[in-house]
């Protein structure tokens, strides 16, 4: 339980320094895209009846970064102008 408060919490310590309010958006959202997939889309594959292994899962996980990267920073570049 205490390594999934510090999981949720790292981002915002980590990124208490950067002074780009985009980046601290990107930062934050991506962080929190990873986190609902750690806590609730992982789980679930885990359990289902789905074949899978620790590197089906991070494939997954990083191919779910590639994609969400440039959407958020698209969105972070549309709202700050």
């Amino acid at each position: 339980m205490l390594v999934g408060f510090a999981d949720m919490f790292l981002p915002s310590v980590i990124g208490s320094g950067i002074e780009s309010e985009i980046t601290r958006f990107v930062v934050g959202a991506l962080s929190l895209t990873q986190l609902v997939y750690m806590s609730e889309i992982g789980i679930l594959i885990l359990r289902s009846n789905i074949p899978v292994s620790f590197l089906d899962l991070f494939v997954i996980f990083v191919q779910r970064t590639v994609i969400t990267l440039p959407i958020i920073v698209l969105i972070a570049h549309w709202l700050v102008f």
